[in-house]
């Protein structure tokens, strides 16, 4: 518990965000729930032309300079990387594009749900006795891939999903001992963590955003950030681990149970210096 009585951390709500599907784009799940949860934890809650869910606390505008300190952000992102259907092939199989950076080494046997119905669907390929040897360690292209929903013709499938439904991987969020396992912490985790922190009543004028379409380019964010025009902004994401075999010692940070990672660069940023050393001090 914190000081004020409230929960540091509700893990109800990273389980339910995480098992809700909610590819680039089609959010909805995920911001309607949000929604439902932090309604009365804020003084205004809107949805913005974007699809970003909006709350904010304080008088932002007039606290500006004055004595409750600056405006901040808060910022973490409701999409996941996933499938689109971009075809139905007259034997029942799926064609997919996809959305967001996702390795095409670990497709071929995932299963995804696909669609507001949750028609569940497996990722195949050529079976390895009909690859030419010579390609047999390569890895096959995404674009050779397809999603097996146990159609036999296009009809068949066609009354279950359409061109353009996103297909979400199919994983259900699981306690092992200490650990937690589950699809699209990035960046779930950090939308329970934004909640949990709205639910506080930070000291100063806070504008939280639950950001849409970051897995393809920030686009929530970026909007947001040019319609809300806060004195700063600070990022809840998740980032990759350094435990992984055959990391390099001087790169095995950040590692998991050594508490939250700092980023002072990345492809596009070069973090302020003053608030990097604020933040260091209050987490001491």
């Amino acid at each position: 518990m914190s000081r004020n009585g409230a929960p540091r951390f509700d893990e109800v709500i990273l389980e339910t965000i995480s098992n809700a599907p909610g590819v680039s784009g089609g959010e909805e799940a995920i911001r309607s729930y949000l929604a439902g949860h932090v309604r009365d934890w804020v003084d205004s809650l809107e949805v913005d032309p974007m699809g970003s869910l909006v709350g904010r606390i304080g008088p932002a505008k007039a606290a500006r300079g004055g004595r409750r300190g600056p405006h901040v952000m808060l910022c973490a992102h409701m999409d996941e990387v996933g499938l689109m259907v971009t075809a139905v092939e007259k034997e029942g199989r799926l064609r997919f594009r996809r959305v967001g950076g996702i390795d095409p080494r670990i497709l071929p046997g995932q299963v995804f749900r696909i669609g507001p119905q949750g028609i569940r669907g497996v990722v195949g390929a050529l079976p390895p006795h009909l690859v030419p040897r010579a390609e047999r360690e390569n890895v096959t292209p995404a674009e050779d891939l397809y999603l097996d929903i146990g159609a036999r013709s296009r009809e068949e499938a066609e009354e279950r999903v359409s061109v353009g439904e996103y297909a979400a991987f199919d994983t259900r969020y699981e306690s092992w001992g200490s650990v937690r396992k589950g699809k699209a912490f990035d960046d779930r985790v950090g939308c329970a963590v934004l909640a949990s922190v709205i639910r506080r009543r930070p000291p100063v004028p806070v504008t939280a955003v639950w950001s849409v379409q970051e897995e393809v380019g920030l686009r929530g964010a970026a909007a947001a950030a040019r319609r809300v025009a806060p004195d700063l902004a600070i990022v809840l994401e998740g980032t990759a681990s350094g435990e992984a075999p055959g990391t390099p010692r001087e790169e095995q940070y950040p590692c998991m149970g050594r508490g939250p990672a700092l980023t002072i660069q990345d492809r596009s940023l070069m973090a302020h210096a003053r608030l990097l050393e604020t933040i260091r001090s209050v987490g001491k």
